[in-house]
């Protein structure tokens, strides 16, 4: 099935034309932001910050090295600070604008992490209908296909105890009664047309789900952090897992049968064989994501996360998210 979502075709609004020729003038400092919003939070400093008060606009301008970071490092995760500021500050913004470099980082991997951002912020734009881009994404591949455990995972005992390995597999075990099937380490690189070292679409060598389950119709994500481990970013890390698994499921995204896949779902590779089986027949209806840790920051509660499920789309279409913590 190929990709249905045109990004290069997505129109920028007269309204939001007029609100960019406005907005762009009238750049803020963070402790200007922070007067202006109310809010004593420690922003960022890798953005650039455009508000304007009286169409309750912010613009959040991602700079070259938020293109190419981890998505859990705040100057990349644009979701989840878009997210909070709208939250904490509603009665001040009411449409939140994404703009960012017109240019990637030229560095080796530095392509793969801009096209991650490219797939990351066409899904974001969809699932809000108070987000707003500065200008038009790049298209996407015609067909994307994922990558898939060619072995298992390391062990409980190959892992530095406390690490997020070792917690992963401890977490599995414990908890593998309560579900049909649970694994960890589960791939999410994707690539244009088919999988090898020249198609790389997304960073792809250790691009992985941490935890994953399926209980009933019911599939699970987790995003772990270990102890004292507590980024803002982990809604961004699972946000784009959760859309990849989505992406599969519904078939946007596809995996290319050949013998190196029959062999990983015959010999069910860190539980590849059993996701296989609902990838096929469709018998998941909901996805359960999942933020997994001993603790969060502090501006992830509840509320928040009852926010991120006022989504349309996400309602359509049964994903939802939660927090858990492993102890």
């Amino acid at each position: 099935m190929e990709w249905k979502v045109a990004c290069g075709a997505i129109n920028m609004s007269l309204r939001l034309l007029i609100i960019n020729k406005e907005v762009m003038k009238k750049e803020m400092n963070i402790d200007e932001l922070k007067s202006e919003l109310g809010m004593d939070v420690k922003f960022p400093q890798n953005y650039k910050y455009f508000y304007d008060k009286s169409q309750k606009v912010l613009t959040l301008k991602l700079q070259e090295c938020g293109l190419m970071a981890n998505m859990q490092e705040d100057e990349s995760a644009f979701e989840s600070w878009a997210l909070v500021l709208k939250y904490y500050s509603k009665d001040k913004i009411e449409t939140v604008i994404i703009d960012w470099e017109d240019i990637p980082a030229k560095e080796k991997d530095g392509t793969y992490h801009y096209n991650r951002f490219v797939y990351r912020l066409a899904k974001f734009s969809q699932s809000y209908d108070w987000v707003e881009l500065a200008k038009p994404l790049p298209q996407m591949p015609t067909t994307l296909v994922c990558n898939f455990p060619n072995g298992e995972a390391a062990k409980q005992n190959e892992h530095t105890r406390g690490s997020e390995g070792f917690i992963e597999c401890m977490y599995v075990e414990r908890e593998k009664g309560n579900y049909d099937c649970i694994n960890h380490q589960f791939p999410v690189g994707l690539f244009d047309y088919k999988v090898s070292s020249k198609t790389y679409f997304t960073p792809g060598q250790k691009s992985a789900i941490d935890i994953w389950a399926i209980k009933d119709k019911t599939f699970y994500i987790f995003e772990l952090k270990k102890f004292g481990n507590k980024p803002l970013g982990i809604i961004s890390e699972l946000m784009f897992y959760t859309n990849v698994v989505f992406d599969l499921l519904s078939h946007r995204i596809q995996y290319k049968t050949d013998n190196k896949l029959k062999n990983s779902i015959e010999k069910n590779y860190r539980g590849f064989g059993d996701f296989y089986k609902v990838y096929v027949n469709g018998s998941v209806v909901e996805i359960n994501a999942v933020l997994l840790a001993d603790s969060f920051h502090p501006l992830i509660t509840n509320n928040l996360l009852a926010f991120i499920n006022n989504s349309a789309r996400f309602k359509f279409v049964n994903i939802s998210f939660s927090m858990q913590k492993y102890i």
